[in-house]
């Protein structure tokens, strides 16, 4: 459901996939790599890839990035850098933690001034499906603001992944 969703938001909105800048699948002995390029390295664009691919094999099996829950909200929260944030959100959303903890990050996320960080945290956040209650007021409200049409129906389709088909 969380992939179908992502592709489903992004091809409606004729956006690349959330992994095209990756090298492939990441395999679990790579996480460790991609764990410490995240964390330590000076370059932003490779803490970013290394959220990316940290968030890909997550997808695949939540133990293997079991480690990297902390860092990637600490990324979203405090990294300097957005793209960086941009992909931790988008990470936080393929892996789908601990929504208690992870929606919160993501709907302050959502308040963002950054358009790319802000697709992003709401993209992520409709990957939590009817986890993400919480977010559904925020949600409204970009969707009401036709402003920005690709923000507005990414927070659309975002809302009918939380709260599901209507009857």
């Amino acid at each position: 459901m969380r992939l179908l969703y992502v592709g489903g938001v992004l091809g409606l909105l004729g956006l690349p996939m959330a992994w095209s800048s990756g090298t492939g699948t990441p395999k679990k002995e790579d996480v460790p790599k991609y764990l410490k390029m995240l964390k330590t390295s000076q370059l932003a664009k490779e803490r970013a890839l290394g959220a990316e691919m940290l968030g890909k094999r997550g997808a695949i099996n939540v133990d293997d990035v079991e480690d990297a829950i902390e860092p990637l909200k600490s990324a979203l929260q405090k990294d300097a850098d957005v793209k960086v944030k941009a992909a931790a959100a988008t990470a936080l959303g393929n892996i789908a933690p601990d929504p208690q903890n992870t929606v919160p990050i993501l709907i302050e996320a959502v308040k963002d001034k950054n358009l790319e960080l802000k697709m992003a945290a709401i993209t992520a956040l409709g990957q939590f499906g009817a986890a993400a209650k919480a977010a559904i007021e925020p949600l409204r409200e970009i969707a009401k603001d036709k402003t920005d049409k690709k923000l507005s129906l990414t927070a659309v389709l975002a809302l009918k992944s939380i709260i599901g088909k209507k009857k």
